[in-house]
Parts: C-alpha cells; sequence; structure tokens
C-alpha cells in the first residue's frame, strides 16, 4: 500500500498543476497548494502536555501528546499516566489504575483505537506500563515519525515502545522490544483495545460491531454478545468493523504469534489479545483507521497487507543518524 499512496500523491500533483495551469495560476503555486495538503515528504511533530497536581494519597497525572503532522492525515500517540514513582509521588498507586490510562491513538478515525488506552503488555501475567510511567521518551522528524517509549524496571530490564508514523500517515506501526535478562519468562501478551464505528453504545446509541480475521469472521448478535474469534497462530491481520455506523473501522496487522490470540467483540469495545513465545524479544504491530464506509475500507485495508507487512518487519523504528531526537 505504501506504492498505492505514493502514486495517489502522484496523481494529485499532476491533477493541482493541470488545473494551475487551466487556470493561469504559477506552477509553483499550485505545488504549494499540494504540499499544504499533503505535506512536504517529511513528518513534523507536534506535543502538548498537561499535568494535574497530586494530592496527599494520588500522584499526578500527566498526560501528553504527540501528533505526526503529515500533510492530510495526522494520527496522534497519546500517553497518560500517574507519576507514581519518587520524586514525584511516595506513596502506592498504580500508574495506569485502570483501562482508561495509557498509551491509545487519537485524530480522525484512529481515535476508535481507543485514545485512553490501546495497548498493554504482560510479561509472566505483569502488566509492565500499569506499574510504573515511561521513564524515557523521545521523538524524531523525518521522511517518518518516530516516538521511543521506554519502562526500566528491575534488574536491567526494560520494555520500549517504538512508534513510527510513515510520510503519508496512513497507518501507526509500533515494535515492541522486550529487554529481559536473567528473567524466568512463562509467558508474553499484547492485549488490544478498539471500539469499531465510534463511541455511539456510550450515548445509547445502537451497534453491530463484526470482526474479520484470514480465518474466521464473527459478529454480534441477540443469541452471541460476546462472540470470538479465535486467531490462529499463522494470522497476521484482523479488521474491525461496525454495520450500524457503517464507517469508522479500523484494522491491525500483526506479526504472526506462532501462540494464538483471540478478539472479543460486545456491542461497544473490542478487546484482542496475542499470545508469543516465551522467548520472543520483538513484536511488530500495524494500527489503521477509515472513515470512509466499511466496503471500500475493507477493500483498502486488505489491498495493502503485502506491502505494508514487509515495510512494518523490515523498516528501521528509530533514524539511523539522531541529532535532532527530542
Amino acid at each position: 500500500m505504501i506504492m498505492g499512496h505514493v502514486k495517489v500523491r502522484e496523481a494529485l500533483v499532476l491533477c493541482v498543476l493541470l488545473c494551475s495551469s487551466v487556470n493561469g495560476i504559477a506552477a509553483d503555486g499550485g505545488l504549494d497548494a499540494i504540499k499544504k495538503e499533503m505535506g512536504d515528504g517529511a513528518v513534523k511533530i507536534t506535543k502538548k502536555s498537561t499535568l494535574c497536581d497530586a494530592t496527599d494519597k494520588v500522584p499526578s497525572l500527566k498526560g501528553e501528546t504527540w501528533t505526526f503532522e503529515t500533510g492530510a492525515m495526522a494520527p496522534a500517540i497519546n500517553y497518560n499516566r500517574y507519576l507514581n514513582k519518587p520524586p514525584h509521588f511516595n506513596g502506592t498507586y498504580p500508574s495506569l489504575p485502570n483501562g482508561d490510562w495509557g498509551v491509545g491513538l487519537e485524530g480522525t478515525s484512529f481515535c476508535n483505537w481507543y485514545r485512553g488506552s490501546c495497548i498493554r503488555v504482560l510479561v509472566n501475567k505483569r502488566d509492565i506500563m500499569s506499574g510504573q510511567p515511561a521513564n524515557r521518551i523521545e521523538f524524531n522528524e523525518g521522511a517518518n515519525g518516530y516516538l521511543r517509549l521506554i519502562w526500566d524496571f528491575e534488574e536491567q530490564r526494560s520494555l520500549a515502545l517504538d512508534f513510527m508514523v510513515p510520510g503519508d500517515g496512513h497507518a501507526v506501526f509500533v515494535c515492541i522490544a522486550l529487554t529481559l535478562p536473567g528473567m524466568s519468562v512463562e509467558s508474553i501478551e499484547v492485549g488490544l483495545t478498539c471500539y469499531p464505528g465510534g463511541f455511539g453504545p456510550a450515548y445509547n446509541l445502537p451497534s453491530h460491531r463484526f470482526a474479520v480475521s484470514p480465518q474466521s469472521t464473527a459478529e454480534v448478535s441477540p443469541d452471541n454478545p460476546i462472540p470470538t474469534i479465535t486467531l490462529q497462530p499463522s494470522d497476521n491481520w484482523v479488521y474491525y468493523g461496525d454495520k450500524v455506523e457503517n464507517k469508522g473501522s479500523v484494522g491491525l496487522i500483526f506479526m504472526p504469534t506462532e501462540e494464538g490470540g483471540k478478539v472479543a467483540l460486545s456491542n461497544y469495545g473490542v478487546s484482542t489479545t496475542l499470545n508469543y513465545p516465551v522467548e520472543t524479544r520483538k513484536i511488530y504491530l500495524g494500527f489503521y483507521a477509515y472513515d470512509q464506509e466499511n466496503v471500500p475500507a475493507q477493500k483498502v485495508f486488505k489491498d495493502s497487507l503485502a506491502k505494508d507487512f514487509d515495510f512494518m518487519m523490515k523498516t528501521p523504528y528509530w533514524p539511523e543518524t539522531t541529532p535532532d531526537a527530542k
């Protein structure tokens, strides 16, 4: 799909130039217009932060949003957490007390990959992100946009989420990197949360969630309000949608688990669990979101799978030279 997006961009450039010529507008003006709309090939990142003061029993709540400006698309990554460790706080309180805090996505339909918390990583059933805030965060701009969040924990172990947004902003990729020296690992699990079609059921609006994997399909019904899909070890994608809303669908591509997983639907939130072998130290995921109706969105998603999977697995998740890391 990367090449497909490039072709679309070239077609738009040609269209603007032709229209500029017909209307007597300088070609440079046409190029300026298309650059403004589609971006100039470099991803720019803007960061916003909030901080709520601590009380005697509750630590400070910090929120940060990194928006990846790519022209027509501007996906964003949120990270909301309590600063529950010294020097910020000396009591006992989780960094992520529930599923509404953590790392999530937003920006157009990307918000349906829940902006509050769409991804968790569990090692031996321990939620690393819940116990403490990330202690190292940096981002970098360029042909792709990059964001790195690192949780260092005991005995020189760490969890890193290395996000990458390509220049056209059509997806958000992440490499989950685990460093676990000397640790007896019994399980590695990735938990994901999405709301295909949006958040209408929270406001008493109807929904009809469904999901499709390479080998299965499931949808919510009166007879089966919480259907599931069992992901096979070789599966590497899931498409999620809502038949009532008929837009706002989301997609996921992922490194095959070798051990399977599960998608659990409801009339509101949809959870996905991916189980990886205990020796796994890097896991690759790609998040997609669509504003158009379900049928064309699903076609765009499926048409992108082969090229985007290759891009996800082979593209560096941090630029080789990083003089401007922030």
